[in-house]
């Protein structure tokens, strides 16, 4: 009878509204409480529970925008895979104009800027490992200086509790159990703050992605432990995966990278959170091998890198060179420079001398040379590191040859790489965004990804080694590729429908599973 009353009321007296908000309640004109809803039901329930049924009842709309959360290691500046974030929101806009989107980042604050999207950190701080090493010493946390002892004085209390201490210390030390023992209390001691602080964490974070439908990992290589271990990049990506399936959302990896990892925790983290997905895909076949070393996901795709679905405008440089010299663009990275993994000085200065030989080469052909960085943080000290090692740059018929421009977004980017003839690209994304550019690359590799990125496109032969390329290699393979420039540059021209129908048919299969 409540209910059937409560459609009478509904009927005859109260109008209701449309309602395209988050899951809650319906809520007549003026302000009355009529019923209660489930989202993506046509069910509409009463206060006490009962269905009801009835056409004047449908037009209660329980739709309500799709809401998209893209996660990525993003936000440093590093334009390459900041591509990644705006092609994804390029092409869920595509599909649903009306989409909530927010990010989950390094750097919320440079996404929500870069991108005009509401973004959260995905970590509390940074963590390479856990404090308490089982080789570290137990030592006192303070020593107190002895003092004459003095009758019913705190300074004899002190001297005996220094004696005392000390005593203790011995014992502790000359027993190995007890001393390990101490390690592991003072190591516990260390953790218990850093648990509470990461709870806390976990708890403001399950707010801020309650209400997704779909958590997109987007992209780039997250699936490693070979920097900072595996409460970096595996702990995080297991603890959004966790919180996104808790939450009721999707969780999808799109087009990752992969590799290496190689810790019994790592991996075991990545395997559970890859478990709990409803689509995966990574982006070339050496990042699919780790993957498959985790076992289980033997079915899972290949997909090209997302950056690939990135919709952009391909300005080409004037077709007559005769009139001008040869543009041609170095992408650089701080290879074992202080802010690569494994940093040696000896290294990195033998890889800027190397390219600033090259650089002189170039520029002695009669060639303009444009320093190309793709992250902005640190590639232009290289940049500046090469340009101050190379021979020409004091000769005033070279200046205007050598050219380092500036830019902060990745439409700047976007526009110098268009101007280039020729790229010769050391970042991964340099390579990526120079060949969907339709621009001759030769690539100085530094990991699988970027051979197996060459490779796909034909172009195997103009990829040299990173840790021990010379400079007579690099002029030798640079004029291999300039001879066959127009050919390549129609080869590619020919071969990116491939990449971008592949993605487009990614995005399809990822957007049904909540468009169904």
């Amino acid at each position: 009878m409540a209910a059937d009353h409560q459609l009478t009321q509904a009927r005859e007296g109260a109008e209701l509204v449309h309602h395209t908000g988050p899951p809650g309640r319906v809520e007549g004109a003026d302000g009355v409480r009529l019923l209660d809803y489930r989202v993506r039901t046509e069910e509409v329930v009463t206060q006490d529970g009962a269905m009801l049924a009835g056409g004047s009842l449908r037009s209660v709309s329980l739709s309500h925008p799709k809401r998209v959360g893209i996660m990525g290691h993003v936000g440093n500046e590093n334009l390459g895979d900041e591509s990644i974030i705006a092609a994804v929101i390029q092409n869920i806009r595509d599909r649903w104009p009306d989409a909530e989107i927010c990010g989950f980042t390094i750097m919320p604050v440079d996404t929500q800027k870069r991108h005009g999207i509401p973004s959260f950190p995905i970590r509390r701080g940074s963590v390479s490992v856990l404090p308490g090493s089982p080789t570290a010493d137990f030592v006192a946390t303070s020593d107190v200086t002895a003092a004459e002892p003095t009758s019913g004085s705190a300074s004899g209390a002190q001297a005996t509790n220094s004696l005392l201490t000390q005593r203790v210390k011995e014992i502790v030390k000359a027993i190995p159990i007890l001393s390990t023992l101490m390690r592991g209390v003072m190591a516990a001691l260390e953790v218990i703050p850093m648990i509470g602080k990461e709870f806390g964490f976990l708890v403001e974070s399950r707010q801020r992605i309650k209400g997704l439908d779909l958590l997109l990992i987007a992209g780039s290589h997250q699936l490693n432990d070979f920097v900072d271990g595996p409460w970096a990049f595996p702990y995080t990506v297991l603890k959004w995966t966790l919180l996104a399936r808790n939450a009721g959302a999707k969780v999808v990896f799109l087009s990752l990278g992969a590799g290496p990892i190689e810790t019994w925790l790592g991996r075991r983290f990545l395997r559970y959170a890859l478990q709990q997905a409803s689509y995966r895909s990574y982006r070339d076949v050496t990042s699919k091998r780790w993957v498959d070393t985790l076992q289980g996901f033997d079915a899972d795709q290949i997909v090209p890198d997302l950056a690939f679905s990135l919709r952009f405008s391909i300005r080409s440089p004037e077709s007559d060179r005769s009139s001008r010299p040869l543009v041609v663009g170095i992408n650089l990275l701080p290879f074992y420079g202080d802010y690569w993994f494994e940093s040696d000085a000896e290294k990195y200065q033998a890889y800027v001398a190397k390219l600033a030989g090259f650089a002189d080469w170039l520029v002695e052909r009669g060639g303009e040379v444009r320093f190309i960085p793709t992250q902005l943080k640190v590639d232009p000290e290289v940049a500046t590191d090469v340009i101050n090692q190379m021979k020409t740059k004091s000769k005033t018929e070279y200046a205007k040859l050598i050219v380092e421009p500036t830019f902060q977004s990745l439409d700047d980017l976007l526009s110098a790489l268009s101007e280039l003839d020729i790229v010769v690209a050391t970042r991964y994304h340099g390579i990526l965004l120079s060949l969907a550019l339709q621009k001759p690359v030769l690539a100085i590799a530094y990991h699988d990804k970027s051979r197996d990125l060459m490779k796909w496109f034909g172009l195997g032969n103009y990829v040299i080694e990173g840790k021990t390329f010379r400079v007579e290699e690099l002029t030798d393979r640079f004029a291999a590729l300039e001879k066959h420039s127009a050919s390549i540059t129609s080869s590619l021209r020919e071969q990116m429908p491939k990449f971008k129908s592949s993605l487009q048919i990614q995005y399809d299969t990822v957007f049904n599973l909540i468009d169904g």
